[in-house]
C-alpha cells in the first residue's frame, strides 16, 4: 500500500453510522506504517489528527510525528518541512492540556518552525518556560527570526537556560551559532558572545573538568574560547596538549611564550606534521635552530623534509649522503627513503633495494615508491615478481608503475592470475587491464564480464563501459594478433552472455564494431 493510501484512512470518520464496527486498530496500525516508511514532509498531513476525537489516535499521531520530525538532518530542512502546517495559536494550549510533556516539546519545537509568526511566537514563549534542554535548539534559531517579536521572545527564552543545569546542552548547540551567524537577517555577536562567556568564562571549572567527554566539534569549539582568554592555570593548556585533536593540540602553539622545553619537545615528536611544522617555526629564530632542524630532514612529512633541507641549503650538507647515512644505520626509513628518491640519490638505489624484503609492508612499499625514481628498470623487475602481492596497499602502486610500462610479459602474467587468482587479485587485474587500456586490454575486460562471480562481472561491466569512452580516442592501429583475439574473445563471450543472461543488456553488444 502506498503512503497516500495510509493517510486516506486516518481521514475516515471513526465511525459511520451507530453500529458500525470501530476502525481505530486499523488507523493506529496505518501510523505505525507510516512512521516506519514515511519521511518528514508527511508531519504536514498529519498534524490535523493530533486533534482527533480518539486520544488512542491522538497519541500514536503525536509519537509518529516526533519520530519523522527527529529524521530531518539539515538546518535548513526544519523550516522548509515545517513552515506549511496547519497549526494555530490555539493548537498549542490544547497541545499542552492533551500531551505528556516530552511530546508537548516536540509540538512546540515544531510550531517554532510555522510560517505564522503569531504561532512561531507564542510556540517561542512556551519553550521559554518548558524547562527542557531540547527547547535550547529551537530557541537558537529563532533569534534570526525575520519578525522582531520573535526574536525578541527568543532572546529572552535564552536567557532562561542560562543556568549551570543547561550547560552542556548549550554546549552541544554551539555549532547552531556558527551556522546562524552566517544568515545576515541580524546580529547575533553579541548573544553568542554572552553564551560563551557564560560557559567559558563564568562555568570555566566545570568544562576544564568535563573538557575530554564532549565530541571533537565542540572540543575544538571550547578550546578556541578557552585559548582566546587563557589563565595561568597550568591545566588549561596542558589540556590541550593532550587532547587527541590535531587541531586542539596546535592551539598550544599560540601561547609558545608559555612552554616548557618538555612541552616543546612533545609538539616536535606530535604525530601531526602540522604541529610539528607550526612548531618549528616557532623555534626558527632561536641560536641552535640548525641543530634542531637537522632532525627533521628526514621527517615523514613531506612539507617539512622541504623546510628542513631549504633551512639548512647553505649548511653543505650532501643530502643524498644524509639519506643514505640514516638507512645504512636503519633510522627515520620512511623519511629517508623518500628523502633520497626527493634528492635523486640514484647511486645509493643498493640501499633502497636492501628494504624491499623489510618485513613492514609500509617499509617495503615506500622502498619500491623510491626505486622507481631511482632505478627503474630494477623496480620493474620487483613489480613484475610482486604483481600478484598479498598486500592490497602495495598490489596497488606496482599496478600503477606496470600500467605505465605495459610489456607484452605484464599483461600475460596478469591474464595467469586473473585465471587463477582469487576474488581481491581478479579485481587487481580488471584495475591493470582497464588502466592499461587500447586494444590488447579488451579481450581481458569482456573475459570479466562472464566470472562467475557477480560484483566481478558488475566491475568489468563498469571498465568496459570506460573502454568505449576512450575508444574514440584510440587512434593507433591494433596489431592483427590483437584484432583476432578480440573478435576471438568477443564470439565466446558474446555467446556466454545470450545463454546466461547475466545482464538485462548484453555488455558487449556492439563491441565487435571496433573489432573490423
Amino acid at each position: 500500500m502506498e503512503i497516500w493510501q495510509y493517510i486516506e484512512i486516518l481521514r475516515r470518520p471513526n465511525k459511520t453510522w451507530f453500529f458500525s464496527k470501530d476502525n481505530t486498530e486499523e488507523k493506529i496500525n496505518a501510523l505505525t506504517k507510516i512512521a516506519n516508511d514515511g519521511y518528514p514532509s508527511l508531519i504536514y498531513s498529519l498534524t490535523e489528527f493530533l486533534k482527533d476525537d480518539n486520544k488512542e489516535i491522538r497519541e500514536t499521531t503525536c509519537r509518529t510525528i516526533t519520530h519523522l520530525f527527529k529524521k530531518i538532518d539539515s538546518k535548513k530542512g526544519y523550516y522548509d518541512t515545517l513552515k506549511h502546517c496547519s497549526i494555530s495559536k490555539s493548537d498549542i494550549d490544547f497541545y499542552e492540556a492533551n500531551f505528556p510533556k516530552e511530546q508537548y516539546v516536540e509540538l512546540l519545537a515544531i510550531s517554532s518552525l510555522n510560517g505564522s509568526g503569531y504561532v512561531r511566537e507564542k510556540a517561542v514563549k512556551k519553550l521559554s518556560k518548558v524547562d527542557s534542554s531540547r527547547a535550547i535548539q529551537f530557541l537558537i534559531y529563532r533569534l534570526a527570526d525575520w519578525v522582531l517579536p520573535v526574536r525578541q521572545a527568543a532572546l529572552n527564552g535564552i536567557d532562561n537556560y542560562k543556568t549551570t543545569n543547561y550547560i552542556d546542552s548549550l554546549i552541544e548547540n554551539l555549532p547552531i551559532f556558527e551556522w546562524l551567524q552566517k544568515v545576515e537577517r541580524t546580529d547575533l555577536s553579541g548573544i553568542y558572545q554572552d553564551i560563551c562567556e557564560f560557559i567559558a568564562s563564568t562555568n570555566r571549572t566545570y568544562v576544564i573538568d568535563n573538557f575530554k567527554k564532549y565530541p571533537d566539534k565542540l572540543r575544538i569549539l571550547l578550546a578556541r574560547h578557552i585559548s582566546s582568554s587563557l589563565s595561568d592555570n597550568p591545566q588549561e593548556l596542558k589540556l590541550f596538549l593532550t587532547d587527541k585533536h590535531f587541531l586542539i593540540r596546535n592551539l598550544a602553539i599560540n601561547h609558545f611564550d608559555k612552554l616548557g622545553q618538555t612541552e616543546i619537545k612533545q609538539l616536535l615528536n606530535d604525530k601531526s606534521a602540522n604541529v610539528r611544522l607550526q612548531t618549528l617555526y616557532c623555534l626558527k629564530d632561536q641560536n641552535d635552530f640548525k641543530t634542531i632542524v637537522k632532525k627533521f630532514l628526514a621527517d615523514n612529512s613531506a612539507t617539512i623534509r622541504h623546510f628542513a633541507r631549504f633551512t639548512l641549503k647553505k649548511s653543505n650538507i650532501d643530502f643524498a649522503k644524509f639519506y643514505n647515512d640514516n638507512l645504512q644505520e636503519n633510522k627515520q626509513v620512511i623519511g629517508s627513503l623518500i628523502g633520497l628518491a626527493e634528492t635523486e640519490g640514484k647511486q645509493y638505489s643498493e640501499t633502497v633495494k636492501s628494504y624491499l624484503k623489510d618485513k613492514k609492508i609500509r617499509v617495503e612499499k615506500t622502498a619500491f615508491l623510491a626505486l622507481c625514481k631511482l632505478d627503474e628498470e630494477s623496480a620493474y623487475d620487483f613489480a613484475f615478481a610482486n604483481l600478484d602481492s598479498q598486500y592490497l596497499g602495495l598490489r596497488n602502486v606496482i599496478i600503477e608503475f606496470l600500467s605505465h610500462i605495459p610489456r607484452q610479459e605484464v599483461l600475460t602474467k596478469a591474464k595467469s592470475i586473473y585465471e587463477t587468482g582469487n576474488y581481491d587479485l581478479k579485481k587487481s587485474m580488471l584495475k591493470l587491464f582497464n588502466k592499461v587500456g587500447g586494444w590488447t586490454a579488451i579481450p581481458d575486460l569482456m573475459i570479466g564480464t562472464i566470472d562467475e562471480n557477480e560484483n566481478i562481472r558488475q566491475l568489468a561491466f563498469g571498465y568496459l563501459q570506460i573502454w568505449r569512452t576512450r575508444a574514440v580516442r584510440l587512434f593507433s592501429t591494433p596489431k592483427q594478433g590483437e584484432i583476432e583475439r578480440a573478435k576471438q574473445i568477443f564470439s565466446f563471450v558474446n555467446e556466454t552472455h545470450q545463454d546466461k543472461q547475466y545482464f538485462k543488456t548484453n555488455p558487449v553488444d556492439g563491441l565487435d564494431f571496433y573489432f573490423k
